[in-house]
């Protein structure tokens, strides 16, 4: 692991995934290390895999008929910047091809932070969780997240008229329902099986650009979660984050028109660093290891 942040263009992909990753600096902060150590690795290995087959071209993964080409060796020829254009370019494709999984990992991680999970502390030589660096693919780490967050168990959760509320509807019996309260995340990720439940959300419930949204059945079963950000949708997800249906989808359409919201992929890509404040963009750029905890 030292070996890596030791190559010059090591904390640039980092930082930039983590720019893409779109978490706010309060949420960010107290798991950069973890996320460093575990998705930026990954990040940075696929591209090193990436790099010794092509590093100017690639075609979008899985599509073998006829794939879009994605150039990724940041235009060297525009002059200075190169590395801040490539890296930029490069973690915007890999959200793209793997951000739900990303965001499920990154649940587990502000979860175990805000949890203390032991695990966080039992690190290796270069002091990061060794739970984190034994799983080498993406794969692997979703797995972890899973079981981890499956962990917590909330019951008997009664929701009121402040938890939830009407938001739209979807004809056919289907309603769109908004996410008020951290009571109805919790319910909303028991029922769904997926992440939105275990506290990684909490915050944003005060944040006027953030909402979060569950497609309901004429019998009031939830068959899809939204979270919406500044108009986007940023993830669209059926039971345990499964891809929701066509018809679904079909159903939610409606709502993308009256509400005006756009899909994540469309959104205007703001200058690099402008989200972030002056203490987050230190930390971003330079990542150092994990500091042992006491044992």
């Amino acid at each position: 692991m030292a070996n890596k942040y030791d190559h010059p263009e090591y904390r640039e992909a980092v930082f930039h995934l983590s720019c893409e990753l779109d978490i706010p600096d309060r949420v960010f902060m107290p798991i950069r290390n973890l996320v460093a150590c575990s998705l930026g690795r990954i990040f940075w290995n696929d591209w090193r895999k990436q790099d010794a087959k092509d590093p100017e071209w690639m075609p979008t993964p899985g599509d073998h008929e006829d794939p879009q080409w994605h150039r990724i060796d940041g235009w060297p020829e525009q002059g200075d910047g190169h590395l801040s254009r490539k890296w930029s370019r490069r973690a915007d494709l890999w959200l793209q091809w793997h951000s739900i999984d990303a965001w499920h990992v990154l649940d587990w991680l502000v979860s175990a932070q805000s949890d203390g999970h032991a695990w966080i502390a039992n690190v290796d030589a270069s002091g990061y969780p060794k739970k984190l660096t034994k799983c080498h693919t993406l794969e692997r780490l979703v797995h972890e997240a899973t079981k981890g967050l499956r962990q917590r168990n909330i019951k008997d959760i009664i929701l009121g008229p402040e938890d939830e509320n009407f938001a739209y509807d979807l004809g056919a019996g289907h309603t769109l329902v908004q996410l008020l309260s951290r009571s109805a995340l919790r319910m909303e990720g028991l029922r769904m099986r997926h992440c939105i439940g275990h506290g990684g959300y909490d915050e944003l419930l005060n944040e006027p650009e953030c909402g979060f949204f569950s497609v309901r059945n004429e019998n009031g079963k939830p068959l899809a979660t939204l979270e919406i950000r500044s108009g986007l949708i940023r993830q669209f997800c059926g039971p345990a984050n499964a891809e929701p249906s066509s018809a679904v989808k079909n159903l939610v359409a409606g709502a993308e028109v009256a509400f005006g919201w756009k899909k994540w992929s469309e959104r205007r890509k703001a200058d690099d660093d402008q989200n972030y404040g002056d203490e987050a963009l230190v930390v971003l750029r330079d990542l150092p290891p994990a500091q042992r905890r006491p044992g």
